[in-house]
């Protein structure tokens, strides 16, 4: 099966080959969500890694005051899952929802390990990806550590200007650290400069 977004990735970040490109592809099915629906829950064993061909998807998790927190927001070619739990089978703590109708490239656990043993430069990529995640979570985090409210506000503004269009804005608020009252408040005062 032949998923044009996909493949051109996987040929152009991933630097995978043609005859590689056909090999993985034919291990991922494609699948349909709606806007609001969840991949997976609190408590879930996760059971796939999803490629977005076309939509938007956040993972967030409940903290213990019942408050959504965002970890990130994925758009096309973007890869979202939760690997502890998909790799070891066990429950994860975060959720998976679509904010858009949204298609999906979905590959289940047994095939991800024969893709990432059998085709080398997806494993390559692969690891690549997870660095550049594990950079990015780092830098937010220090950033969140120092930056006011409305710095975390403009630097969204600043990285993602496309995401505002997309995202509701108490989404952009609990993924920024913040009630939306006060996301409101800040864009308010941005205005009025």
């Amino acid at each position: 099966m032949e998923t044009s977004s996909l493949s051109a990735h996987l040929k152009q970040d991933y630097k995978l080959s043609e005859k590689e490109c056909l090999r993985a592809i034919q291990l991922f099915e494609p699948l349909d969500v709606k806007k609001n629906q969840h991949l997976f829950r609190s408590g879930n064993v996760v059971r796939y890694v999803y490629f977005i061909d076309m939509g938007c998807l956040r993972q967030y998790y409940i903290n213990n005051n019942g408050e959504e927190r965002t970890i990130y927001f994925k758009v096309e070619c973007g890869w979202c899952s939760e690997l502890v739990s998909f790799l070891d089978n066990t429950p994860t703590e975060l959720n998976l929802q679509a904010l858009e109708d949204s298609r999906l490239q979905i590959i289940n656990q047994k095939n991800w390990v024969y893709a990432i043993t059998h085709i080398p430069s997806l494993t390559m990529g692969f690891i690549r990806a997870q660095q550049d995640t594990n950079y990015m979570l780092k830098k937010r985090l220090a950033e969140a550590t120092v930056e006011t409210p409305e710095e975390k506000y403009l630097h969204f503004m600043k990285e993602e200007p496309l995401l505002l269009q997309r995202i509701p804005l108490y989404h952009i608020a609990a993924y920024l650290g913040m009630t939306p009252e006060t996301l409101s408040r800040i864009r308010k005062k941005i205005i009025q400069k």
